[in-house]
């Protein structure tokens, strides 16, 4: 994975090895200190050059170091303050007696020059190994009401292998489209990046102004493919995750209950020590504990019930023994056999959902080619649990139908 750094990164694949106490320079090719003189291994090594082999093998290289502080700093994400702590200095000493770790302010100074060496790196990466580039961005705001906005270049090099880059992670003054799309295109031409296939975004309507807008753009820059009629690409996992929600936006008592129940034990630490207690007493071996799931995101709500599911015994036992657990529910009661029976069929039929969106999810490895079969399994799925007996299945089957059929 690259390691993004001011708004750029710096690719973990061309990373140059560093030996530190070695005298050879940063290269692009893995390489120990003592590889560099090694003759033939069949051949015995005389005298002299196992002394000079040793030599090389000794020599402190003090830039070398100092390049590998940065390098640790930025590929472990620490902050510049590391350097300066007493374990930090006394594993330097163990290694290298030469080294003297540099100041926070001069690792921060390497690590800028870091960014700097590695993307001139990256420019010529793009110009050389790269003939068109897949794009993506997302945008969102922190806690601290920051507006960001993430572009990535997605592209097959030379030797046919999947890369991707983070080519912008910056600060901007809103989300609207016209500002995504200008700033989209600023980091096209900071780039050298000319020849784009197509930018995969979520279904905001933001960003059918910014693709347009692009569109316009990379046109004039004879940039674009098949008349630019696939550029606009809508991201798959975002569908899917419109579509489940709308199945799950009246959420049903049972997966209601079974929250409550779960937040009752992680409320204290006394309840999660009396759940476990129940959960010893009933035998369960799972290794899984309880947890709460995030609203806005539906998949958690999925790893909530799967992991709840198998404490339903734990969970039964926790009635009996503690009196408030009935009391935290108020109007309801805590999740009841046709609960946890209903449950177990919502986790039955998000699973395939689940499922679905880590295949599109993955960063990895190229998903396109295996999109139009997964869709065509969901239309499937959704459309069989339409009409299914179970009344609940079939509501959250039909809702999700009609959100499916309007993208």
């Amino acid at each position: 994975m690259p390691q993004a750094i001011e708004g750029n990164v710096i690719p973990t694949n061309t990373t140059p090895t560093i030996v530190c106490g070695a005298g050879s320079q940063p290269s692009n090719e893995p390489m120990l200190a003592t590889e560099a003189v090694r003759p033939d291994p069949n051949l015995p090594l005389p005298n002299n050059t196992k002394k000079r082999k040793q030599n090389a093998s000794t020599r402190f290289n003090f830039e070398a170091c100092k390049r590998a502080d940065a390098i640790f700093v930025i590929l472990d994400e620490h902050p510049f303050i590391v350097v300066e702590g007493l374990g930090f200095k006394h594993l330097c000493k163990q290694l290298q007696p030469q080294f003297d770790p540099p100041s926070r302010h001069t690792i921060a100074r390497d690590c800028f020059q870091v960014y700097l060496d590695e993307k001139i790196r990256l420019k010529a990466l793009f110009k050389s190994d790269c003939h068109r580039v897949a794009l993506t961005t997302d945008c969102w705001t922190s806690v601290q009401n920051l507006n960001y906005l993430t572009l990535t270049a997605h592209f097959i090099d030379n030797e046919w292998k999947y890369q991707k880059r983070i080519i912008s992670f910056s600060v901007v003054p809103n989300h609207k489209g016209d500002t995504v799309g200008r700033k989209i295109e600023e980091v096209l031409r900071e780039w050298g990046i000319r020849n784009v296939s197509t930018i995969t975004v979520d279904n905001a309507s933001s960003n059918d102004v910014a693709v347009s807008y692009l569109r316009n753009r990379l046109r004039n820059m004879d940039g674009l493919v098949m008349d630019r009629r696939f550029f606009h690409m809508r991201c798959c996992a975002h569908i899917l995750n419109l579509v489940v929600n709308d199945g799950l936006k009246d959420m049903h008592s049972s997966i209601t209950n079974v929250r409550a129940a779960v937040r009752f034990v992680r409320s204290s630490p006394q309840r999660l020590a009396l759940f476990k207690d129940c959960i010893q007493f009933s035998r369960i071996s799972s290794k899984k504990l309880v947890c709460l799931d995030v609203p806005t995101r539906w998949n958690s709500t999925y790893l909530m019930l799967d992991a709840a599911e198998g404490f339903q015994s734990a969970f039964e036992k926790l009635e009996h023994e503690d009196p408030t657990y009935s009391d935290f529910f108020g109007t309801t009661s805590p999740p009841t056999v046709t609960d946890w029976e209903n449950v177990r069929a919502f986790m039955h039929f998000l699973k395939f959902f689940y499922e679905a969106t880590k295949i599109f999810s993955t960063s990895a490895d190229v998903s396109l080619h295996v999109a139009f079969h997964q869709l065509t399994s969901i239309y499937c799925e959704i459309k069989e649990s339409a009409m299914n007996l179970n009344i609940v299945l079939a509501i959250m089957g039909f809702e999700m139908k009609k959100k499916y059929d309007k993208y």
